[in-house]
């Protein structure tokens, strides 16, 4: 199969559209509905935080958008392109162009120095990289001076800044961002989640750029501008102009998305 000319000028499309995601883990009894027909729609130039109790689907969410794995059934459209049924090397083409990933964990190759990693999506896709536009990627993240330092040689915060910047180095449309800030203290935090915000805020290609980002903390959150909170699988609420306090309200009721989820998928 080669790769598709959207049906939709990429212009007028959602950066992201899950339509009917589902995805089933085993069979039978013992199956898990990791997600349940989740509907959600990523405008371009918005943040997306994403929450829900433990097993919602929340991470789960991020790889089927990713491509990183297929959903059982519903569709992934990005850019206006339907991707949902391309074989995975076409997958993999297109999510290095398109997609930017940010991991709680950091993901860097220990033996390549900031300035390395930063250019690996490119090396990796047949490409010689720009060093001019890695250079610069540095030193938005702050880390102009690090360019030469492997990652045992970067603190946990320095890290996570060399896989955002490694992120947007092919200028995608959506970065996915799974705890990004899970590992870090809250002084290097504030400073990935302010980068989150920059990019939507201020684009690093000059077009808009779109952040969906999963994670537990209603601080996070705050930097969104908008929450989708996630219960077994479906969209049981959403919050516009989050604050901190308001999330961490919501949070505290999960009890009740929980019960009116579960009542809807019953009736």
């Amino acid at each position: 199969m080669s790769l598709s000319i959207p049906s939709v000028p990429p212009t007028q499309a959602p950066a992201l559209a899950l339509h009917g995601l589902a995805r089933t883990y085993g069979d039978g009894a013992a199956a898990v509905h990791a997600l349940a027909g989740l509907d959600l729609t990523f405008h371009r130039g918005t943040f997306t935080a994403v929450m829900g109790p433990s097993g919602s689907g929340k991470t789960t969410l991020l790889t089927c958008a990713a491509g990183l794995e297929r959903p059982t059934a519903g569709r992934v459209l990005v850019d206006g392109t339907d991707v949902t049924e391309w074989a995975d090397d076409e997958r993999t083409r297109f999510r290095r162009d398109h997609l930017g990933f940010v991991f709680q964990s950091f993901q860097l190759m220990p033996y390549l120095t900031a300035e390395q990693n930063v250019a690996l999506p490119v090396r990796l896709s047949g490409r010689r990289p720009d060093r001019d536009r890695v250079q610069a990627l540095l030193a938005r993240v702050g880390l102009a001076d690090r360019a030469g330092h492997l990652p045992a040689q970067l603190s946990g915060g320095q890290q996570q800044r060399v896989a955002l910047a490694r992120a947007l180095v092919t200028e995608p449309s959506v970065v996915l961002a799974d705890e990004p800030t899970g590992a870090l203290d809250s002084r290097s935090a504030r400073g990935v989640l302010e980068l989150l915000r920059s990019i939507v805020d201020r684009p690093v290609s000059g077009r808009a750029q779109t952040v969906v980002m999963v994670t537990h903390d209603p601080v996070a959150a705050a930097y969104a501008d908008s929450v989708a909170f996630l219960v077994d699988g479906r969209v049981a609420g959403q919050m516009a102009s989050p604050s901190a306090d308001a999330v961490a309200g919501q949070l505290a009721h999960l009890d009740q998305l929980v019960a009116a989820s579960r009542q809807g998928a019953a009736s």
